[in-house]
């Protein structure tokens, strides 16, 4: 229960930072937005860890770099969630958004790529994914 929890928050959170990184976007730039995004998000992350008093960042050492390169992907991600806003909206960029995460998920966990448990992809998997493109053309119309 409590996966879907965070799962609803940060779909929620992502849409909101998708319209207030445009907004932004539009008076700074959108490398800029971006720049102040994850700037802030750093300091939110590290404030929660200071107050957790977490001190598992000493193990930074033996995260492979590829995984430690998640915030160069997230720049990227920025970028193009901003700029997809101001050319396509709101909802058909979080639609597309969610295509492309779930094509990228069904790939990953078919293949057990970056040491993910192997998963069984099935035919409900495939269809749930033809339903969500099928539901991003209507809302295109």
């Amino acid at each position: 229960m409590r996966g879907i929890f965070f799962a609803l928050a940060g779909g929620f959170f992502l849409t909101f930072q998708s319209v207030a990184n445009a907004t932004i976007s539009t008076g700074i730039g959108t490398w800029q937005a971006a720049t102040m995004t994850q700037f802030t998000g750093f300091v939110l992350a590290l404030l929660i860890v200071v107050i957790l008093r977490d001190r598992s960042y000493l193990n930074l050492k033996t995260v492979p770099p590829l995984y430690a390169s998640g915030g160069m992907l997230a720049a990227v991600v920025l970028y193009s969630n901003m700029t997809a806003v101001h050319r396509m909206g709101v909802t058909l960029t979080i639609g597309i958004f969610l295509i492309a995460q779930l094509v990228a998920a069904v790939m990953i966990d078919s293949k057990g790529w970056f040491d993910m448990a192997k998963q069984r992809i099935g035919r409900t998997q495939i269809a749930g994914l033809l339903l969500m493109i099928a539901g991003v053309i209507v809302l295109k119309w």
